[in-house]
């Protein structure tokens, strides 16, 4: 009976103190930044915006996670009100990328009261911070002298290395008719136009023509800092 009461103990005791560790602590940002799978993600760059001067945000800190994926951000001064973005560099479908990760509260914060700020690796198609949503984005465009409605056009992406295939509609963005939120891997794309197949391209380049088929295969290239893109064009058969 004894040795239960104490393992019961020693439970409670390690549940308190995790339980404690994520509680706010004064002057200091911290938190946990972790994969899909919970696993924790180590040399995380977490960042942190003063946002209290009306002019703009002219003072950020960083810090990197450790092994467990923790970190931890000094804010006793300026006093003021922060937020804290992250990013990690991950090794994804052969290529390393830059990828922005979710908070679990986006809420800004006073550095005074502290505040818990997790993360986590998620790709997700819009937020109400991010129209674009966390992850790739694949751009369509229509085909030199095609006249067929984007806003009417399904796509599916296929992953090449296994997974559920994705049907979206296609949706207007300042980049375009675009589905975003996807997971940076390689897919063979088919598109279809009121149920009606279309035919698929890789996007017209100087270096590159035009090669119409049912489907096309393709992986994300990178277009800007953190941005993915696969770019397609269709037309009607």
């Amino acid at each position: 009976m004894m040795s239960r009461f104490l393992f019961a103990a020693a439970l409670l005791a390690s549940v308190s103190v995790a339980v404690q560790a994520q509680a706010p602590v004064k002057g200091v940002v911290q938190g946990q930044v972790a994969d899909e799978q919970g696993r924790p993600i180590a040399d995380a760059e977490v960042t942190v915006r003063y946002q209290s001067n009306p002019g703009g945000v002219s003072i950020s800190r960083s810090a990197r996670t450790d092994r467990q994926g923790r970190y931890r951000i000094d804010l006793r001064q300026p006093p003021g009100v922060w937020t804290a973005h992250a990013k990690a560099t991950l090794s994804i479908d052969g290529s390393r990328m830059t990828i922005d990760l979710v908070p679990d509260n986006s809420a800004p914060f006073a550095g005074n009261a502290g505040a818990v700020r997790n993360f986590r690796l998620r790709f997700v198609e819009q937020t109400a911070d991010d129209a674009y949503g966390v992850g790739g984005m694949l751009v369509v465009q229509s085909a030199i002298g095609d006249y067929t409605p984007l806003d009417e056009v399904m796509v599916t992406l296929h992953p090449v290395g296994g997974g559920t295939p994705i049907e979206k509609r296609l949706r207007s963005t300042g980049e375009g008719w675009v589905v975003t939120g996807l997971r940076p891997v390689s897919y063979r794309v088919t598109a279809n136009h009121r149920g009606r197949p279309m035919l698929v391209s890789a996007a017209l380049t100087p270096q590159r023509d035009y090669d119409w088929q049912a489907s096309v295969v393709g992986r994300f290239e990178r277009t800007g800092p953190g941005i993915y893109q696969l770019r397609i064009e269709v037309r009607s058969r």
